[in-house]
């Protein structure tokens, strides 16, 4: 079993991109750079970038992460999603990749996957 678990984002098409712990703002911004990923928000009137653009796009970002720790629990979570849903290949790779995943990670996408994020 992996006490790490998984680093990095997953597309919206099921490509994993690996990356160190607190290193996901330099991934994103390659992969910005990279794949030519653009949006401007209207709200703001700017481009997104790094982080913001990635989660904006539906990215799942993992994270080993321990920050947060509260006695013997966490305040934080180890898949960040700030969409509606995840898509179909998001939840191919998952499903596929769960024994990879720490015990955290593995629990968190259970329940949303259960739950039909």
């Amino acid at each position: 079993m992996n006490e790490l678990g998984i680093c990095g984002w997953l597309s919206r098409d099921g490509k994993f991109y690996k990356c160190g712990e607190s290193k996901h703002n330099l991934l994103a911004s390659k992969l910005e750079k990279d794949l030519e990923l653009k949006i401007f928000d209207e709200e703001k009137s700017i481009y997104l970038h790094d982080t913001a653009l990635l989660e904006t796009l539906g990215f799942v970002k993992f994270t080993q992460s321990t920050y947060g720790l509260i006695g013997e629990s966490y305040d934080n979570q180890f898949v960040l999603f700030f969409g509606k849903r995840f898509s179909y290949e998001q939840r191919k790779w998952m499903e596929e990749n769960i024994s990879k995943m720490s015990p955290r990670q593995k629990s968190e996408c259970r329940q949303r996957l259960i739950l039909g994020y």
